[in-house]
């Protein structure tokens, strides 16, 4: 019995140190747990292609300026001059193309975009009883914007969350303006007209929101404002033998709202 009590006494002491060694070795060993992952922020750096669709407001300032010297007369040029100007708003569909490079940096987003839209709608007025000359003398200007191409700086930023993009934007303009002008005298009996398309340049500002739902996918809406140099046509002469020509100026500007998506390569 003597013999025994100090093996047992052995045996209860490790017994009783065995969990405490584990517990021991369980805080101070290696965690196996597995890693947090990383939030990663949306990055709109790369090159990007897409479309758009909306529509178009145009402003159309007509004026005239007659020759005094042909058969209207003083007077009657000047009654055709003041009687001319008006305002025309063709409006209609706007669609097309863009593509561009944007790139992210602690200053914001900075970017270029290029288009190319096809336009519809047109506007026609029609001036007739003009005071001093022939009362059934009638003046009519149509015009149509068919095409418009921009070349823009854009600029925006992230403040509000890594996929959210507010931008203004500016740059270059060409638009495709036709335009018919006539005038019937004497009773319609000699009706002369001109017409044309020719596109000139402009300058465009704008803004808008854009949002990236997926790495490459992205949805827009923009605003521009379209200013282009003004049109200059001439009505010639409406009264047989007589240089009584009209020039005509079209000032053009337009506003465009458009819906685009874009596809970024990357991602």
């Amino acid at each position: 019995m003597r013999k025994l009590l100090p093996g047992s006494v052995a045996l209860i002491a490790l017994g009783l140190s065995i969990p405490a060694m584990a517990a021991d070795l369980e805080v101070g060993g290696p965690a196996y747990k597995a890693a947090r992952p990383v939030v990663r922020a949306y990055d709109w750096t790369g090159f990007y292609v897409g479309g758009n669709v909306g529509g178009h407001w145009g402003t159309d300032k007509v004026t005239t300026i007659t020759d005094p010297g042909g058969g209207f007369g003083a007077a009657g040029a000047a009654a055709v001059d003041a009687a001319s100007p008006a305002t025309l708003h063709p409006e209609g569909f706007i669609g097309g193309l863009q593509a561009g490079y944007n790139l992210e940096g602690s200053g914001g987003v900075f970017g270029i975009e290029v288009d190319a839209n096809w336009l519809g709608g047109s506007a026609t007025r029609t001036l007739t009883n003009i005071p001093v000359i022939a009362p059934l003398d009638v003046l009519t200007n149509t015009t149509q914007a068919s095409f418009l191409s921009t070349l823009r700086m854009r600029w925006g930023t992230t403040v509000f969350s890594d996929r959210s993009l507010f931008f203004l934007t500016a740059g270059f303009a060409f638009e495709t303006l036709k335009t018919t002008d006539s005038m019937g005298h004497f009773n319609n009996t000699i009706i002369t007209s001109t017409s044309g398309s020719t596109t000139q340049p402009g300058l465009t500002a704008g803004g808008g929101f854009e949002y990236a739902f997926t790495d490459n996918l992205s949805a827009k809406v923009e605003y521009l404002y379209v200013a282009i140099k003004n049109v200059g046509t001439t009505i010639p002469g409406t009264i047989a033998g007589t240089p009584d020509t009209i020039a005509v100026t079209h000032n053009y500007s337009d506003n465009i709202g458009r819906f685009g998506l874009n596809f970024k390569f990357g991602g």
